[in-house]
């Protein structure tokens, strides 16, 4: 009777503790893109996306970017980092197929997505506007400036990981751009593979 005890309690930790790292692993690998193709001295060859073997072996491609901003209110500021996404390209992603997922599934300019924890902690609610600073600066007559832009709530996003959720936002990529004077020819190529557990072998 001891040792089928002590068999079957090692038997169910082992069962919770496999079940919680693939849960995590998920949620990690899903928010995430699996490969990040970034340009250096010329721009992501489209040319990628109608190649056979890539196509066999990843789901989605996607074009983004990104950059830290601080999110700006009367009784709080909050650091975020932002990234865009086209917004053909916005409803391929994982957290945004989520039953989870409320509010558009389309990332038009001017909206954006906020994640579930800083929606709770900051009562931040779909349809309000909220004011984002940039660090790119803008040249006045009074020196340079940071730019500022606002933004409407369309979507609160919960990928079931509290960092990110918190610290995560996502943008139209137009918008990204603009507010940290970006070229399109800088866009990352985000691809999400069909078997991200040979991620090495595939790289």
């Amino acid at each position: 009777i001891g040792i089928s005890l002590g068999v079957a309690v090692l038997i169910i930790v082992m069962s919770v503790m496999n079940g919680f790292r693939a849960e995590l692993i998920d949620s990690i690998v899903g928010f995430n893109a699996h490969t990040v193709i970034k340009p250096y001295e010329k721009p992501i060859d489209e040319n990628l996306f109608n190649n056979k073997e890539l196509n066999n072996l990843s789901e989605t491609f996607v074009y983004s970017n990104s950059g830290e901003v601080v999110l700006i209110n009367k009784n709080y500021t909050k650091g975020l980092l932002l990234r865009g996404y086209l917004p053909k390209d916005f409803s391929k992603l994982s957290v945004v197929k989520d039953i989870n997922f409320y509010g558009n599934k389309k990332l038009n300019p001017s909206f954006i997505s906020i994640g579930k924890e800083l929606s709770f902690s900051y009562n931040i609610k779909v349809g309000d506007k909220i004011l984002i600073m940039s660090p790119t600066g803008v040249q006045t007559i009074v020196g340079n400036l940071p730019k500022q832009a606002t933004y409407i709530v369309d979507s609160i996003f919960d990928s079931k990981i509290a960092d990110f959720d918190q610290n995560v936002a996502f943008i139209n990529l137009n918008d990204l751009e603009n507010l940290f004077d970006l070229e399109s020819a800088n866009r990352n190529l985000e691809i999400y593979l069909k078997n991200p557990k040979n991620i090495d072998v595939i790289k």
